[in-house]
């Protein structure tokens, strides 16, 4: 290359400025691109417009940088200095004059601008056609829900993933991971794991079996549900290939297919993320919604082996029934990652489901609170509802995030059935009833929100519609212990207590080699004999609690149990010192010291004390368990507390402040009968007849489902107190009734308890007209 070549290049590049039109250029192009995704971020574009703008700024760069040079050529110009490019110019050749200034009339700025904007207005209208195909269902771009294949929010059945890898779990990782993202759409419901199983068991399907698309089509069909979702996991070459189909139930067509590739394990759940997110967009997602999901890994865990373990736990619970073995597995799971929200949220769950290691539950249930930013929208909502609802008691709070669920996912079940639960707790029943009403028109095979239909209906005093909502919850949900549970309740709340022993008994069998079952129903014939004063069979239930729960290592629901115990000594039979020495012998087993705080029983061992004739000890561990735990930890137990206290105040002859706390605790507890017999007595150590009568009264008349536990101890001392202040008042029609009914509960009592029955018959026969 000539000197002059050379110079003449130099010359053409500082005349056109090149790296100042090149940073023009710089600028224009990130302007352009950070109004792409803004606009992309407020309304949602599709994934590629953000690509597409890249490809036409990269395709200008040439343009752009042809056009400087070309509009600054030495050639093109006239009339220059001898150093310009025009006296160069001079010795270049005819023929590339004329076509540089061809060029220079065909490459100038106004053309490179305008050409420009109408790519960007190319790919604008073609964003824009797409879109309104998308939104209006046309052609293969539409959605499903604009085609009208799909309703908003129609509930879908997640089949499980063909495997065609040697990894026998990375299927069921892979279904897991993608029900959690899918979970996170507004557009569509995913059928949870336990109501694919409900359904199953009403098909005699065997729990475990395999839901291919086949059975998965049947399950959708029985429901009235149009699509399922299948897929595969396979292996190609030293890459991963997940697949996933949404297929017509009724039909079997195909109605969208999707693939992806991971690299390799640690690819897999962003491969899954990116398969969700166009099956997502496939079934009529707004773009918008779809941009603002966390990544799929953000909101589950970053070991592919701790998702292997909680998907694991997610079919021990909810398949095979196995809740031991699946909290053991979340507990694994979270020993590989304790940054695991999703598995806290679940661990806290299940445990609460099942009533006891309360420490653990509220435990990890605040461990996924404070990891609440690794969860989806609506777990976020969920995990904020169950933590204000179980572990602050700041019910407000609850509600709100529950709210924020519904205005988002109208048709979220669990929402609606904690939001119901609730207000049974506020005793609002009537919104109660309502929110599970619509909880069930979502899953009409959910046992526990039938259970709590049942509750409110009870609680309204609509007996005769409990009833009827038993009768479907059979049909609905058939063999599950829940209906059985609730059959119970509803018996004893009747005052059926044959009717309620007969389903107990049958739970207690089914439940063989089931010690958590087993032990429940032992405690529930303890108080069914409790109540009718059959003290010895009521002793060698709980003993057999007492029995399981050891075998189980469960201090603290052993504890329990071994209160009921001593309280048949210090209540009924009038042998404190006999009650005390059996829950010393289970404390020397169980020290207090050795449990959680939050587990141990200070507040019912404190109103044992006081009843025994102890207020001392029972002042002290009210003491050690305001010392134990801060005012925050206490509000779960408020209701309990205020309880305790009672019970000493009243021991110590306090009155007045016993009242106050008896009061405190009517208004902290969610049961409207609870406080009731307690408040009762200190009416009577005061001297009150009329408030006795009328707060007796009112216990006796309160619709409540679960009475069965506080009628095991006071309803009979109730009848009792009732017939002699009636008698008292020489108001012999309602002094006999309530006799009768003290004879009638305990007429198969045991020894100890008969010289009251006696009594009340002599009473009766005392009065004129029944000698």
């Amino acid at each position: 290359m000539s000197r002059l070549t050379l110079q003449v290049i130099w010359t053409v590049i500082r005349r056109a400025h090149l790296l100042r039109v090149l940073m023009i250029y710089l600028g224009a192009c990130l302007a352009t691109l950070e109004a792409v995704d803004l606009v992309g971020a407020h309304i949602g574009l599709p994934d590629w417009t953000f690509r597409g703008a890249i490809l036409l700024l990269l395709l200008g760069l040439p343009i752009i940088v042809t056009t400087a040079l070309v509009q600054s050529a030495p050639w093109a110009s006239a009339g220059a200095a001898e150093d310009s490019p025009a006296a160069a110019a001079e010795e270049a050749p005819t023929s590339v004059s004329e076509g540089a200034a061809a060029a220079r009339r065909w490459l100038t700025w106004p053309r490179a601008i305008t050409g420009g904007v109408l790519a960007f207005a190319l790919l604008g209208v073609t964003v824009t056609v797409l879109t309104l195909l998308r939104m209006l269902g046309i052609g293969p771009a539409g959605s499903l829900v604009a085609a009208g294949v799909l309703s908003p929010r129609e509930r879908i059945i997640l089949a499980d993933f063909e495997n065609f890898t040697q990894d026998s779990l990375l299927p069921i990782v892979v279904a897991e991971a993608l029900r959690i993202d899918l979970a996170e759409s507004p557009a569509v419901t995913v059928a949870a794991p336990e109501y694919v199983v409900k359904v199953l068991a009403r098909m005699a399907v065997e729990p475990g079996t395999f839901l291919d698309l086949r059975l998965a089509r049947e399950v959708a069909i029985r429901e009235g549900l149009r699509a399922v979702v299948v897929g595969e996991v396979g292996v190609l070459g030293n890459r991963y290939m997940l697949t996933a189909q949404i297929v017509a139930a009724e039909s079997g067509e195909l109605l969208a297919g999707f693939r992806e590739t991971a690299g390799g394990e640690d690819d897999i759940v962003v491969a899954v993320d990116r398969l969700s997110h166009k099956l997502r967009e496939r079934i009529g997602e707004s773009l918008k919604s779809i941009r603002r999901s966390p990544p799929l890994g953000d909101v589950t865990t970053s070991s592919l082996e701790a998702l292997r373990k909680y998907s694991q736990a997610l079919r021990a619970i909810y398949t095979q029934g196995e809740a031991e073995r699946g909290i053991a597995l979340l507990e694994e799971a979270l020993a590989l990652d304790t940054s695991f929200a999703v598995a806290y949220s679940e661990l806290g769950t299940t445990l609460l489901n099942r009533g006891e290691q309360r420490a653990r539950a509220l435990e990890a249930l605040s461990e996924a609170y404070e990891r609440r930013d690794r969860l989806t929208e609506r777990e976020r909502q969920v995990v904020t509802g169950n933590y204000h609802l179980d572990v602050t008691r700041e019910w407000d709070k609850a509600i709100a995030a529950y709210r924020t669920v519904l205005d988002i996912y109208p048709d979220d079940a669990e929402s609606l059935n904690n939001l119901a639960y609730l207000y049974l707790q506020l005793r609002d029943f009537t919104r109660a009833e309502e929110l599970m009403r619509r909880a069930l028109a979502v899953d009409s095979s959910d046992a526990v929100i039938f259970g709590n239909v049942v509750y409110a209906q009870v609680a309204l005093g609509k007996f005769e519609e409990a009833e009827r909502s038993l009768e479907r919850m059979r049909e609905k949900t058939p063999g599950h212990p829940q209906t059985a549970w609730r059959a119970a309740a509803l018996a004893s709340a009747r005052g059926d207590y044959q009717a309620a022993e007969a389903q107990v008994r049958g739970l207690w069998e089914a439940g063989k080699g089931n010690l958590a079952q087993q032990a429940r129903a032992s405690l529930n014939l303890a108080a069914l004999a409790r109540l009718r004063g059959r003290l010895a069979e009521a002793e060698r239930h709980l003993r057999d609690a007492m029995a399981a729960q050891q075998e189980r290592g469960l201090g603290s629901e052993y504890l329990e149990a071994a209160i009921e115990l001593a309280w048949l000594d210090v209540w009924y039979r009038g042998a404190p010192a006999s009650g005390l020495r059996q829950a010393e012998e289970a404390l020397a087993l169980y020290p207090l010291d050795s449990l959680d705080p939050l587990d141990r029983p200070y507040l019912s061992l404190a109103k044992l004390y006081a009843i025994a004739g102890q207020p001392g000890r029972a002042a002290q561990l009210v003491r050690e368990y305001e010392a134990s735990l801060d005012v925050e930890s206490r509000r779960g137990s408020e209701d309990a507390w205020h309880e305790a206290r009672g019970a000493v105040a009243l021991a110590e002859g306090r009155v007045q402040d016993a009242i106050a706390e008896l009061v405190a605790w009517d208004a902290a507890t969610g049961c409207p009968v609870c406080a009731l017999p307690d408040l009762g007595l200190a009416y009577e150590r005061v001297g009150a007849p009329d408030s006795v009568v009328a707060i007796s009264e009112r216990y006796l008349s309160t619709p409540w489902l679960p009475r069965l536990m506080p009628d095991s101890y006071y309803l009979g001392q109730v009848h009792e107190r009732l017939g002699r202040l009636y008698r008292e008042r020489g108001d012999a029609d309602r002094a006999i009734d309530q006799y009768g009914k003290l004879i009638d509960l305990w007429r198969d009592a045991e020894p100890e308890l008969q010289p009251r029955v006696e009594a009340a018959r002599r009473v009766i026969l005392a009065f004129p007209g029944h000698r």
